[in-house]
Parts: C-alpha cells; structure tokens; sequence
C-alpha cells in the first residue's frame, strides 16, 4: 500500500456538494469518483409520479439503498447485451418484449438492490424517493432504451452545468 501523506481531510456538508438537476430529481454528487477515490457516491431525489430512463450499462455497476419514500424497480433477470444493441442487433420487437417482461419490485427505506453491468433497471417514484447509490467510476455509460424526455445515450452535459 502506498498512502500519500500530503492528502489532507477534506469536509463538507451535503449542501456544499455538486448538485444536478434532473428532469426527474437531482443528484447530489458526495463523491464524484476519482484516482484517490475510485468511486462514486450519490444521494438521489427521485420526485412522486417520475421516473428514471429504462436504462442499462455496459460497464457500470451499482449498490442503492432507499432512505425515505416508496416506488417501485422494474428490472429484467437476463443480462442484456450491450454490444449487440450497439451494433443494431435486436430489432424493435424483441426490444418491446424485454419491456413486457419486467419484473416488479415495491421499494421503500431499508431496501438495498445492486445492478451488475447488463442489468436493464428503472426506477419509479411514488412518493419522493431518497436514496444513496454507490457506483464504479464508468459516468457515460448509460443505455438509454425508453426515456420520458427522449434523451440521448451517455451523460448528459447541459444537465451538469
């Protein structure tokens, strides 16, 4: 183990962090995943009647636990493949049947869930849902194959302005 002494303790209050605004929410970034650090943590506002982007990573793996409110995780018990939707290898059809074969999960605080890269998963709020969400470092791969506002693949810029 290497430790670089030089590296002083840094302190902060919630409020202080990087805050995102999402179309659904926000995400306020605890720790923004970095060499020192590398992964990040977020604390998540999933807004009553939103939802997030059906969504799937290639990469990415997540840890979430619910702090306060209900909703549901919709998510699909076979892993996807990333590289063939990439490559315009499932047609419209079948996408509409992995969308029809969803299961459903009710959330409320206490919950933890993981999503292994290739798992498609969304989140829907039924009332505010707060939570905290531990991620490997990989911030552009997201997968977006239905979202309520047509956005595209991958981080969204002028949402972290």
């Amino acid at each position: 183990l290497h430790f670089n002494y030089s590296m002083t303790v840094e302190i902060q209050t919630i409020e202080q962090v990087k805050t995102v605004t999402k179309p659904w929410g926000q995400e306020k970034w605890i720790q923004p995943g970095s060499s020192q650090y590398p992964f990040v943590l977020k604390e998540l506002t999933l807004l009553a009647g939103q939802r997030t982007s059906l969504q799937v990573h290639e990469y990415k793996s997540e840890s979430i636990i619910i702090l306060k409110g209900t909703g549901s995780l919709l998510h699909h018990k076979k892993l996807f493949d990333c590289q063939r939707f990439q490559a315009n290898g499932y047609n419209e059809e079948e996408l509409l049947e992995l969308i029809g074969d969803l299961q459903s999960v009710r959330l409320s605080p206490g919950m933890v869930f993981h999503t292994p890269p290739g798992t498609v998963h969304r989140m829907i709020a039924k009332t505010d849902l707060v939570y905290i969400e531990a991620s490997t470092t990989e911030l552009d791969d997201v997968i977006r194959l239905q979202d309520d506002r047509k956005r595209p693949h991958g981080k969204i810029d002028s949402e972290h302005k």
